[in-house]
């Protein structure tokens, strides 16, 4: 066996930096007694929260140099190996030929220092890599790439094959219309601790005075945490998507992004298993959309990292997807659901917002039109959104729900299809037809003429050659 190499000790701050994340929550809650629990701030509070403090980040030190100096891997004529353990000791081997990336990133620690930190993914990979290396210097992130070079695209910079750059302008708009979850988390956050403040028998009392108790109050301070949120979630993704570029290079995809935290990831094609068109609320009126992919191995990882082009027009879809993963690129034309279908499309949100109104005439005496009219409208906006074609052995398939999501893809890289169809569809001759492509995107296409439903999934049984 070769000799085992160390990282470099840069680790030992990055270990550090992850215990002391760890017991961050206990620290806290040690420093909020020791503030609280005897009346007031005073010197002896200080005191034992700067030697709380002290113990974690002493305790922090300790673990990452242990974990630094009880870390080894080594490659061999076969593969990566991985040795760690303090207590639990761990031996983990990817042979060369499951490499499908080897992905390099740099946070703040690793640019102090000037190293690296790479993971080697394979296709049955989850969050993160197999094997993670946190502290690498240039050199021996190329004595990995000199063993796997098929795992690792060329630099960007030096590649013949196609680049594309989000300009700053691009990364401005992208940001500002961004707000998804930026937007409902935060609010959920806020609602949820004011919720728990009312019902506490000490608390509750304090809480609902600090509740806005009339109309112009209220809808301030919703704008007031909306635009906070909306600010978060600008932020967010400035941070995640600043110097994003991604090039192609034979059959893998090299994609960088990140402002505090560079990441440089490899995506071998092959992985690949749809391309997803989201044109988000904001940026719908615009004609705008990003573009996500579903890649095997990579379910688990936040949506940033599954981002193909974080912005760009809808009508250059097609252009883009030529030019840097022309397998997956289809002309956004769509059918159109029977014109019998439509009232279902109308029908549950229409429904839901009836039920809303007959509530709010119980709670405050009164009908709520507005309920009714969102609900009509959201009907009208899921029957327009509809369409779908498959022809060539490619499948398209639009829909809305909060964002409007066309899905493109291969019929022959589908997982499973599903044809779905209850009572009140029987009697009208519609059926649903649902084909997955991944833990995450799932092409549904809802309310078409039962007969057409059956002719695609037969088609589709037979390694999605064309109707």
């Amino acid at each position: 066996m070769p000799d085992p190499r160390k990282l470099h000790r840069a680790a030992i701050a990055v270990y550090s930096a992850e215990a002391l994340g760890s017991a961050a929550l206990p620290i806290a809650i040690l420093v909020g007694m020791s503030l609280l629990g005897g009346g007031g701030l005073d010197l002896s509070a200080l005191l034992r929260v700067a030697i709380y403090g002290a113990v974690g980040v002493a305790f922090s030190v300790v673990m990452g140099y242990l974990k630094w100096d009880t870390t080894r891997y080594w490659i061999t004529e076969t593969g990566i190996s991985l040795h760690t353990g303090i207590v639990k000791t761990q031996d983990t081997n990817v042979p060369f030929e499951r490499i499908q990336a080897i992905d390099v990133h740099q946070g703040v620690l690793q640019r102090r220092f000037g190293v690296f930190a790479v993971d080697v993914q394979t296709g049955a990979g989850g969050k993160g890599g197999e094997i993670s290396l946190p502290a690498l210097l240039p050199s021996a992130v190329e004595d990995l790439r000199a063993a796997r070079p098929s795992a690792v695209a060329a630099v960007l910079e030096e590649a013949s094959g196609p680049v594309r750059r989000l300009s700053v302008r691009s990364l401005l708009l992208a940001a500002v219309t961004a707000g998804q979850l930026g937007v409902i988390l935060p609010v959920l956050a806020v609602f949820g601790q004011t919720a728990q403040q009312v019902f506490d028998p000490e608390q509750g009392e304090e809480a609902v005075r600090l509740i806005p108790h009339s109309s112009e109050a209220i809808v301030l301070a919703a704008l007031a945490l909306l635009g906070a949120a909306w600010l978060l979630s600008t932020l967010g993704s400035l941070v995640a998507f600043a110097g994003f570029t991604v090039g192609r290079v034979e059959d893998r995809l090299r994609i960088r992004r990140g402002l505090f935290q560079r990441r440089e990831a490899t995506v071998p094609v092959g992985r690949v298993r749809a391309v997803r068109v989201v044109e988000g609320v904001l940026r719908r009126p615009f004609g705008l959309a990003s573009l996500t992919v579903e890649v095997t191995g990579y379910a688990e990882e936040a949506s940033a990292a599954r981002t193909l082009y974080p912005l760009l027009r809808v009508d250059e879809v097609r252009a883009f997807l030529d030019e840097l993963l022309p397998e997956f690129a289809d002309e956004l034309t769509f059918e159109r659901p029977p014109a019998r279908a439509a009232r279902r499309y109308f029908a549950p949100p229409l429904l839901a917002g009836a039920i809303v109104s007959v509530a709010a005439f119980f709670a405050v005496g009164a009908w709520s039109v507005p309920a009714l009219v969102l609900g009509v409208l959201y009907g009208w906006a899921r029957w327009r959104a509809a369409g779908w074609h498959f022809s060539d052995g490619r499948l398209a398939v639009r829909g809305l729900r909060v964002a409007r999501v066309t899905v493109l893809a291969p019929a022959r890289f589908r997982e499973s299809h599903t044809l779905v169809q209850n009572v009140f569809q029987r009697r009208a001759g519609l059926a649903d037809l649902d084909v997955a492509f991944g833990k995450r995107t799932t092409a549904r296409i809802r309310h078409l003429d039962a007969s057409v439903v059956r002719e695609t999934w037969a088609a589709l049984s037979t390694n999605g050659a064309a109707r």
